[in-house]
């Protein structure tokens, strides 16, 4: 094998990047989907954009949800009450407002 095949093969590829769509909030994710291989015991309903918590000990299967994709227009957006809200899926507040009749009249406001 040439040097340069060795860097290669040494190379790793960055972290994918998570990007609310609305705030702009940006952090770099380690998994989107339903199931993080790293916590076993948790099956989301939705996929979300998944973090490994840098805040506790490692292998121990703790995790942030970053966000997940508007169920309407398909963008990325964060958990923050100002750039999403959850209604058995995700929907981007604008989302949200265009469609509130798809909502129940108890979550009108």
């Amino acid at each position: 094998m040439k040097m340069s095949e060795l860097n290669s093969a040494r190379e790793v590829e960055p972290e994918p990047e998570f990007r609310c769509t609305a705030c702009g909030l940006s952090e770099n994710y380690d998994y989107k989907g339903k199931q993080p291989p790293f916590s076993k015991l948790i099956n989301m309903s939705n996929d979300c954009y998944v973090m490994k918590d840098p805040f506790s000990p490692p292998n121990r299967g703790q995790f942030l949800i970053l966000g997940s994709d508007c169920a309407l227009c398909r963008r990325p957006f964060c958990q923050a009450t100002d750039c999403s809200f959850f209604y058995i899926k995700f929907y981007c507040l604008q989302c949200a407002l265009q469609n509130i009749n798809l909502f129940p009249p108890q979550l009108h406001g």
